[in-house]
């Protein structure tokens, strides 16, 4: 499917992406349904992925497929959307003290 130079990148973005995350190969690879012998070969650049491989790592890692496959770094977040991408990803207790911590701010800027 691609140039063993190419599988090759993909793969060390893949396994960067891993390490970002602190996963071992065993946790990564069952949160995109892989073995962890497929990911060992696909980060050395041994095997390429199919697309559906390539779709399960973007959603379950939240990471764009220009990323994996070109390696273009995605867009910078504007304020907002840096907000709502972190608020997403926290769990229910610590978002709550978030939004109180928010509309505090928001009564102090009114005083």
């Amino acid at each position: 499917m691609f140039s063993d130079r190419v599988q090759y990148q993909i793969g060390l973005r893949i396994r960067e992406l891993r390490r970002s995350q602190d996963a071992t190969q065993l946790q990564f690879s069952e949160d995109v349904y892989i073995t962890p012998n497929f990911l060992s070969e696909i980060e050395n650049g041994k095997k390429g992925l199919s697309c559906e491989t390539l779709y399960n790592i973007c959603e379950t890692q939240k990471v764009s497929a220009d990323y994996l496959l070109f390696g273009e770094k995605e867009p910078e977040l504007s304020p907002p959307e840096l907000i709502i991408e972190t608020a997403s990803k926290m769990p229910p207790e610590q978002l709550n003290v978030v939004i109180r911590y928010l509309d505090a701010l928001k009564d102090m800027r009114t005083l």
